[in-house]
């Protein structure tokens, strides 16, 4: 029964990466949606300080694979049908088709290029860490920008829509265009392809470090502040008819770092869309297309330091996870036996340098495995918490508190005598006898035992002699 159940659970687990009907007909919507709206905010001929038809290809190809060829590439086809349309051209429909076709593979292949190498690496785990996806995206989203503004001025250049004199001022804005829309945009789109799913629910937990996510209302100020700022900016950028007021655009980078550091992976991601969308519609609205080129490259500076701005606490987060996770029992939060290894050789050896004398202790419950039988492992577990707290605050500030096997707690104390530390050891256990477990209906049974280590003697050999001391259970 168990292995009948393996493949059905294998195809639930991969359906949301299926690029169903409808799921096709959304995307084929959304595309042409987004491309008629960068249409409309074009600043030049063939130049839009966005591209959202970009980020989205990017995004499908990304999530569903090489199948978004066969849907997005009759969409660009007929999309220059439009175009023409639109700029009043009227070739002959043999070289119209042509000319349609050479843009539809300009545009998908490029992007193809990019985001099935980088689907490609995913699956194989060539990207392991979030760090590195973040620097891959943006690599790969820059390179793929590039060559669709190659391949589409490539084009232009064949036609006749523009000459080689033109081509300079053509590729350039093609292509910080195009990198907007996938730096901005793909991500999104990512997590609305990924909504509901269980990836889009582990990457949200990965990502989210604020311990509380705002109110909508919190949040939709945040939003709205950034978005005054943008209409209030692009209209000095107008009034005072000085396009280099716009490089203050560049400072909208510090709020978005404020809301990748509040809010959710998701809501950064939604508040940078909305940033970008407001500095297109100001652009637009109010005809300071000469500053196009310093507002998208502020908006690809402010997507990737949010993005890296995510990732880095992320990686800080998983290192420190990485290097202390040896090193700490994680139901006691004390010490393990490893850390008390590493550090007891290096305290023997200052010690045998500097002369001072280096203690070990070892304390034991006796009779643990018959409370785990009697009272069960939930209060066991919650007995060896009480007693790692207690005994950590009798601590010194230079001695070292770990766990060894079962319920063993060890002790290291540098500078410390037999004499005192067997007194300090026993106070100790005074202590834990004021325990109080509801659930335990019987005492502890404690015993410890202290040895000073010798000038010649390893920790390895210190701890076997102080085992053998103790009582057989």
């Amino acid at each position: 029964m168990a292995e009948s159940d393996k493949p059905t659970q294998r195809v639930k687990n991969t359906d949301v990466f299926q690029l169903t009907l409808s799921r096709a007909l959304i995307l084929s919507v959304a595309w042409v949606l987004l491309w008629r709206f960068s249409a409309i905010l074009e600043y030049a001929p063939y130049a839009s300080i966005w591209y959202p038809p970009a980020g989205l290809t990017f995004a499908a190809l990304l999530v569903y694979g090489w199948r978004t060829v066969l849907l997005i590439a009759p969409l660009a086809l007929l999309m220059n049908y439009w175009l023409t349309h639109m700029y009043g051209l009227s070739p002959p429909a043999g070289e119209l088709f042509y000319h349609s076709a050479l843009f539809a593979i300009a545009h998908i292949s490029a992007y193809a290029i990019g985001a099935l190498f980088l689907r490609q690496f995913i699956r194989l785990q060539v990207i392991q860490t979030l760090p590195g996806f973040v620097m891959s995206f943006v690599l790969m989203g820059a390179v793929t920008a590039l060559l669709a503004s190659f391949f589409g001025s490539q084009v232009l250049l064949t036609t006749g829509l523009i000459t080689v004199f033109d081509l300079y001022e053509v590729w350039l804005p093609w292509w910080i265009g195009d990198l907007v829309g996938v730096l901005v945009l793909s991500p999104l789109f990512v997590g609305i392809m990924f909504w509901r799913s269980a990836l889009y629910s582990v990457w949200q937990r990965r990502l989210r470090f604020s311990t509380f996510e705002s109110s909508v209302y919190q949040y939709g100020l945040k939003v709205g502040y950034n978005v005054a700022g943008v209409f209030v900016l692009s209209l000095l950028t107008w009034w005072f008819e000085r396009p280099e007021i716009a490089f203050l655009f560049f400072f909208f980078v510090l709020p978005q770092l404020w809301i990748a550091y509040t809010e959710s992976a998701f809501r950064s991601a939604v508040s940078l869309a909305i940033l970008s969308l407001s500095m297109a519609l100001g652009l637009f609205m109010f005809r300071i297309g000469e500053s196009a080129l310093i507002v998208q490259f502020a908006i690809s500076v402010i997507a990737t330091s949010v993005y890296f701005s995510i990732a880095v606490p992320a990686m800080l987060a998983e290192r420190e996870r990485s290097q202390y996770q040896p090193y700490l029992d994680h139901l006691t939060k004390v010490a393990s036996r490893t850390y008390f290894l590493e550090v007891g050789r290096d305290e023997i050896e200052r010690a045998s340098y500097h002369g001072y004398p280096v203690a070990l202790a070892i304390v034991d419950i006796d009779n643990f495995r018959n409370i785990q039988y009697s009272a069960g492992h939930e209060v066991a577990d919650r007995l060896l918490q009480k007693v790692s707290d207690s005994l950590q605050g009798h601590l010194r500030h230079s001695d070292i508190l770990a766990r060894g096997r079962g319920a063993t707690f060890l002790f290291l104390m540098p500078d410390t005598t037999k004499e005192h530390a067997e007194r300090a050891i026993n106070q100790m256990l005074t202590s834990l006898h004021y325990l109080n477990i509801p659930q335990l209906t019987f005492a502890m049974e404690l015993q410890s035992v202290t040895v000073e280590i010798d000038t010649d003697e390893s920790i390895e050999s210190a701890l076997d002699r102080a085992a053998s001391q103790l009582n057989p259970r």
